[in-house]
């Protein structure tokens, strides 16, 4: 990734946002968002998933963290910043696929690709934290075996 040059940056606000405090706090936002943009893009969609947003949500919490919610699991940190933004875009590209190519409803299979293309921006540092966290993580969570499967499918 290429910085922007200073001659650029001038040009620009940039504004720092911190990442928002608890979970719940950031599904809210994630799903107020996304509800937002389905509205503006007039998908065919029911009120986006909740436990899905959750799900994603944790993953890149937890990422960020480099530590399980639990506190039980230390994690390899990936080389992007897996914001909230991010996040909205994981879910809105698994509405259109939903709303698009399957039944409307979001599911596993729908973020699969976009959640891994989030965390993998280094094909090589990024592949390996992925894969543990998937095996370590995801595959041990009893109700996230549908999104296990759909992301070892897309890996």
């Amino acid at each position: 990734m290429n910085d922007l040059s200073s001659a650029l940056k001038r040009r620009f606000n940039t504004v720092i946002l911190p990442n928002p405090e608890s979970l719940a706090e950031e599904v809210d936002i994630v799903q107020r968002r996304v509800t937002s943009f389905g509205r503006v893009l007039e998908l065919p969609m029911e009120q986006p998933a909740l436990e899905e947003i959750r799900r994603i949500v944790t993953i890149f919490r937890e990422l960020r963290a480099g530590l399980t919610e639990d506190g039980k699991n230390k994690l390899k940190i990936p080389s992007g910043s897996l914001s909230t933004a991010e996040a909205i875009s994981v879910v809105s590209s698994g509405i259109a696929l939903a709303a698009h190519f399957g039944d409307g409803e979001l599911k596993a299979h729908d973020v699969a690709s976009s959640l891994i293309g989030a965390v993998v921006k280094d094909p090589v540092q990024d592949s390996l934290v992925w894969k543990e966290y998937l095996e370590t993580v995801m595959k041990e969570r009893s109700d996230w075996k549908d999104l296990y499967r759909a992301c070892r499918e897309q890996s």
